[in-house]
Order: C-alpha cells, then sequence, then structure tokens
C-alpha cells in the first residue's frame, strides 16, 4: 500500500507556505488588523492595497486547503492501518491526544491564534465519518459549511443588540479605540511573563453575558469552517481526487469553478465592506458571508491548480523544495511561530505594532524561503521532521528512527 502521496506533500507545502501571509498580520499588529484594514495603520500607501491582495489570495484560502488535507490525513491512516490489520481507533486517537496537547502548549506559551487544538478534537469528533462515501462526505461537509454561515450571521445579529461595555470590549477584535490598541501593544512589548499574565487577565476576558454570546458564536463560526473543510477533505481524499487518481479534466474544472466562483464572492464581499466603512455590524451580518463561502471555493479551486501543476514536468525542481516543505508540515508550521514570536514580541526583537503591511509581507516571503531552505537540508540527513519524529514516537509509544540509512556503498558496504 502507498503510504506516502507526494502530491499531498505538495498541497501541504504550498499550505505551509500561504498561512504566515494572513497569520503574520496577527503577530504583528493588534489582532482587529486582521480583519479590518482600517483597525491599524490605516494611513499606510500600501495598506489597503496589500490587505486587499491578501483577502482575496490567502484570506482563509489557505486555512481551508491544510483543513482539508488534515481530514484527507484521518481517512490514509485508517486506511493504512486496516490495511496492516491493525487498531486505526486506537492511533487516531492517541495521535490526536498529543497533538491536543501541544497545540495548548503552543497556545499558552508561543501564540494564542493556535489552530492545532481546534484540528485535533475536531478530529477526534469527525473519526466517526471516515466510513462513509466520499460524496456524502462532501455534502456533509457542505451542510456543515452553512452552519458556519448561520453561526457568523448570529453573531452579526447578537452583536448588533450589545451596547455599553459589552460592545467595547468585543469591538476588540475588529474596531478597537486607541486606549485598546496601547493596551495591546504594551502586553506584547513587554517581557514574556508579562505576557502571559495578560492572556489569562480578568480584564483581557472578562465580558457580560451577552458579550460571550457574541464571542460564542465567533468561535463556533471558525469551528464549524474546520469541521467542513475536513470534512470535504475526506470526501475528496475518497473519490480520488486528493489521491491524484482524478481526470485532468476535473482538476481543470476545480481550478476554473473553484478559484472564479471564490475570488468573485470574495470581491464582492471586499466591495461589501468598503462601502459600509468596515462598520462592525454591516461586516458581521453580511460583509463576512461573502469570504466564508468564498474562501471554501478558493481553496478547492487551489487543489485543482496545484494538482494539474504537479502533472506537469515543469518546474520539477521548486515543486521538489515545496514538497520537502510539506513533510515537515508539523515542524515548520510551529516553527513561524517561534520565528515571528522573535521578530515581533518584546523579549525578542520588539517589532510589534511597528511595520506596515507590506513590510511583514516581505517579512513572510523571507521566512518562506528560510522554510524552503532548511527543510531541504534537514531532509536531506533526516527522514522526517524534528517534531514530527516526537508526534510518532508519542503516538506509538516507540521511538521510530530518524537517521537515514546510508547507501551500502558510502557505509563501505558495497561491492
Amino acid at each position: 500500500m502507498q503510504t506516502r502521496i507526494s502530491q499531498l506533500d505538495l498541497l501541504r507545502g504550498i499550505a505551509l507556505l500561504g498561512i504566515p501571509f494572513m497569520n503574520v498580520v496577527s503577530f504583528s499588529m493588534p489582532m482587529a488588523a486582521y480583519l479590518n484594514p482600517k483597525a491599524y495603520f490605516s494611513d499606510g500607501p500600501f495598506n489597503d492595497l496589500v490587505f486587499i491582495v491578501l483577502h482575496l489570495i490567502a484570506d482563509q484560502k489557505f486555512m481551508g486547503l491544510f483543513a482539508m488535507l488534515f481530514g484527507a490525513g484521518i481517512v490514509l491512516l485508517a486506511e493504512k492501518r486496516l490495511y496492516q490489520q491493525k487498531s486505526a481507533a486506537k492511533i487516531h486517537y492517541s495521535r490526536n491526544f498529543w497533538l491536543l496537547l501541544i497545540g495548548l502548549l503552543h497556545a499558552i506559551y508561543i501564540w494564542e491564534g493556535d489552530i492545532l487544538t481546534v484540528y485535533a478534537i475536531v478530529a477526534m469528533v469527525l473519526y466517526v465519518f471516515r466510513w462513509l462515501r466520499g460524496g456524502w462526505l462532501i455534502a456533509l461537509g457542505s451542510l456543515v459549511l452553512i452552519g458556519s454561515l448561520w453561526s457568523s450571521i448570529s453573531m452579526g445579529v447578537r452583536l448588533s443588540e450589545l451596547s455599553g461595555e459589552a460592545r467595547y470590549v468585543v469591538s476588540d477584535i475588529f474596531s478597537p479605540d486607541a486606549a485598546q490598541i496601547q493596551r495591546d501593544i504594551a502586553a506584547y512589548s513587554g517581557g514574556f511573563w508579562e505576557l502571559i499574565n495578560h492572556r489569562f487577565s480578568v480584564e483581557n476576558s472578562n465580558t457580560d453575558f451577552e458579550g460571550s454570546i457574541v464571542m460564542l458564536f465567533f468561535s463556533l463560526s471558525l469551528i464549524l469552517k474546520i469541521s467542513a473543510m475536513m470534512l470535504i477533505g475526506m470526501g475528496l481524499f475518497k473519490i480520488g481526487v486528493l489521491r491524484g487518481e482524478a481526470t485532468a479534466g476535473t482538476y481543470k474544472r476545480l481550478a476554473i469553478i473553484g478559484t472564479s466562483v471564490g475570488l468573485i464572492l470574495t470581491l464582492l464581499g471586499l466591495i461589501w465592506n468598503y462601502r459600509h466603512g468596515w462598520d462592525i455590524n454591516s461586516y458581521f451580518l453580511y460583509g463576512d458571508v461573502f469570504n466564508l463561502i468564498g474562501a471554501a471555493f478558493t481553496s478547492v479551486g487551489y487543489i485543482g491548480l496545484a494538482c494539474l501543476w504537479y502533472r506537469t514536468n515543469k518546474h520539477v525542481w521548486i515543486k521538489n523544495k515545496i514538497q520537502q516543505v510539506g513533510r515537515m508540515a508539523f515542524t515548520n508550521y510551529l516553527a513561524q511561530s517561534v520565528i515571528c514570536v522573535f521578530i515581533f514580541y518584546g523579549f525578542g526583537m520588539g517589532l510589534y505594532g511597528e511595520l506596515s503591511r507590506l513590510e511583514v509581507t516581505g517579512i513572510c516571503i523571507l521566512l518562506g524561503l528560510f522554510q524552503v531552505a532548511y527543510s531541504d537540508l534537514w531532509l536531506k540527513v533526516f527522514r522526517m521532521g524534528p517534531l514530527e519524529w516526537l508526534w510518532r514516537a508519542l503516538t506509538y509509544f516507540r521511538i521510530p528512527p530518524l537517521f537515514k540509512e546510508k547507501p551500502l556503498r558510502a557505509a563501505g558496504l558495497g561491492s
């Protein structure tokens, strides 16, 4: 049985290299800047241009792609264990238990924007659906995506009813005032333990009941979106799309329909939000809906584009390098956090709140080149990334080999 699908490695590499283009905003600026181009540094000459481009091609798109690949991994592991006549459930839940634990440590001590905890919990729930046929998984994922849409709109409805302190606290995620921004900058410009205390302080987490309901809908929409994309990924893997077994025509249709519909919907959302002056009520009632659905189409479109590229004989060297990044997806995701924390937080270089969108985009490009270089160098010597090795050791409760076996001739054993 084929245990490593290089096409999946290419897709993972593309997703890993694309994710920082949005995450870096959360590392380098107040959280609201991720959603709202007017929340911070809005007077920069390229602020809106960079925001629009990245919103169209990156925001939720690479996250959706990575979630689909994670879903495909659930089915792949189950099939592999079944082929080996071994328990799939035991390894699946062990794997995701350790992912959850590592994700929690990541969220507490490195970056509160961690997504691994959500992936682990969702994967534990969705495992029971692995037996469904591919078409049913895609249909179920589409229904869950509608649930995410409902949750997002419900947040907008609840938000429009808020007033006073509750609305002020919730506004911190989208349109903070000067005092909220300065408090955020002070927290991320200080020492390590000061930041940890800020994340768990009463002032930072205290809202009334109505405010908590709004934030609940916000979180639920994200969880449902990830669940939907995982289910769709499981389905696409089962019908052969993510295995590389679909026809060129299928990949072309996915690429054309997915990217065109996705970009049109996302563009309509941008037009809506700019026309309404990035008003918080308008954004969460209707503005975010366009990108929520549009991003899902675009993510599927990216699969079509990447698979068509994979089948060509062009750019082989580049594809191989990106595949190496994908083979170390776990290591590279956490490495991105560590590197960005060092660059932006006060106990590192302290550049939080200092750089424009254009400047942090340049840092993303350099980060991507760095990860391509070290992933390639690492895998020339080792079988897998260091965190992949640790994760596998914890999952199977045994030490897997890390170093590659030397060729017989190089080891002096050849004839």
